[in-house]
């Protein structure tokens, strides 16, 4: 059981923040052009064009003040799913050791879901957070994680359940899931997972790159295969592992070390996401989530020596002000080759 406080703690978090970046986003979403440009220099593999925005902006708005017949049956289907789903508050922290420390705690949340045996019997899966869709995912199913883990290692696992931990898109509209995670069962009714794979995504919700572990107890050891933020490169190595709670059968803590030699040389960074599992409480808007790790990403930025363009520099300074920091960057400095691949700036 969850206990009382840890509810009220974790609905706490989700209100301020749900009070404090909708005022933000609402300022943004006035300027759909510097928006649309702001995401695309934050986020390397993002590419929203102004009219995407521009209506998805006018779906927000309408959400809260006249919504849509579609909109009010994405409503209804999201709240007729309360109870039926596990719901995570997610606590993530990014600490960056190079060439500077930065050290800051976000929240998202996720939700749990089953999967079908095949992709072709996969639907939308409406839960409380958002609808769980086989598009968003770069696989859904159970016959494609024994095909992968079959290429990965050269074995047929025999597995009869898939569980899926991962961010919804809320409203059908949009998602924000750094990092998935599907969960292995031999048996149906099995308690415990056998093998588990770590899927990573973009800040618009696209999923980018799967990580397959042998075992529960396994350490990853992976090239990134995408690039999520201008400061990250393709080639770097990320060593992850997952662990469970005591009775291994939920997701306690999903970490990640990233370096850029396969060694551990060069380690810059590492990430970690902590699970709770809560109650339906308040339900975060997942464009709110991207903008405040755009706001941090050109915070860092300054440090990194990036060159930015008089309103990027003036987002960063309001990165700083808006949001807490455990351990505040330089709005000063140089990359000394940790800002992407050849490059020190956001292109």
């Amino acid at each position: 059981m969850v206990n009382d406080r840890r509810e009220r703690d974790s609905d706490q978090v989700f209100s301020e923040l749900s009070e404090d970046l909708g005022h933000l986003v609402d300022e943004l979403y006035e300027d759909v052009g510097k928006l649309s440009r702001l995401l695309r220099r934050a986020f390397p593999g993002t590419q929203p064009d102004e009219a995407e925005i521009r209506a998805r902006r006018d779906k927000l708005r309408r959400a809260d003040v006249e919504p849509s017949d579609a909109e009010r049956e994405a409503a209804r289907l999201q709240e007729e799913a309360r109870g039926k789903h596990t719901i995570y508050a997610v606590t993530a922290r990014h600490h960056r050791r190079k060439p500077f420390e930065s050290d800051w705690v976000g929240h998202t949340q996720s939700v749990r879901v089953t999967l079908p045996r095949t992709r072709a019997e996969a639907q939308p899966i409406w839960t409380y957070l958002g609808v769980v869709k086989a598009e968003d995912h770069l696989l859904f199913s159970i016959e494609e994680i024994v095909e992968g883990y079959a290429a990965r290692f050269g074995a047929r696992p025999q597995i009869q359940r898939l569980d899926l931990v991962t961010g919804a898109r809320h409203y059908d509209l949009d998602r924000f899931s750094p990092i998935s995670v599907f969960l292995a069962y031999e048996q149906v009714d099995d308690k415990q997972a056998s093998f588990y794979v770590y899927e990573s995504g973009s800040a618009q919700g696209n999923p980018a790159a799967l990580y397959y572990a042998p075992t529960m107890g396994a350490t990853l050891l992976e090239h990134a295969g995408f690039q999520f933020t201008p400061f990250a490169c393709k080639t770097n190595w990320y060593t992850g592992k997952l662990i469970m709670n005591r009775a291994r059968t939920e997701p306690s803590v999903v970490s990640i070390s990233i370096a850029q030699q396969r060694d551990g040389e060069r380690h810059y960074l590492e990430l970690t996401a902590s699970f709770e599992v809560v109650e339906p409480g308040k339900v975060v808007w997942p464009v709110a989530l991207q903008i405040q790790a755009a706001l941090r990403v050109f915070a860092i930025a300054q440090g990194m020596g990036c060159k930015l363009e008089l309103w990027e520099w003036g987002l960063g300074q309001l990165g700083r002000s808006a949001f807490d920091w455990i351990a505040e960057p330089p709005d000063r400095g140089t990359s000394e080759g940790y800002s992407g691949c050849t490059r020190d700036a956001p292109s």
